[in-house]
C-alpha cells in the first residue's frame, strides 16, 4: 500500500508509472489485434484488415509488428521499469 500511496503524493512517479501502464496496455492490446488480423489472413482472406497499415507484403508486414511489440516487451519496458525503480529509490531517499 506504501507504493500506491507514493503515487498519489509524488508528480515524479506518475510519469514512469503511466509511461508502463502505457506501455503495457499497448503490447496486450497490439499483440492481440494482430493475432487476431493474422488469423483472418490465415484463413483464406488475401488482405489485413483496413485498420491495420500494411507494408509491402503480408509477411513483411507481420514480422514489421512481431519485432515491434519484441522491442516494446524486451527494451522499452525493462527501460521504463529501470526508470520507475530509479525514481522510487530518489523518493523513498528523500532526495
Amino acid at each position: 500500500m506504501a507504493l500506491i500511496a507514493s503515487f498519489r503524493e509524488e508528480p515524479s512517479l506518475r510519469r514512469p508509472g503511466m509511461a508502463l501502464l502505457g506501455l503495457l496496455t499497448m503490447v496486450v492490446i497490439g499483440e492481440r489485434l494482430l493475432t487476431l488480423a493474422v488469423e483472418g489472413v490465415r484463413q483464406g482472406s488475401t488482405e489485413f484488415p483496413v485498420w491495420l497499415p500494411e507494408l509491402g507484403s503480408i509477411g513483411e508486414t507481420i514480422v514489421f509488428y512481431s519485432l515491434l511489440f519484441d522491442v516494446l516487451k524486451f527494451i522499452a519496458i525493462p527501460a521504463v521499469l529501470l526508470w520507475l525503480a530509479y525514481q522510487y529509490g530518489r523518493y523513498s531517499a528523500g532526495i
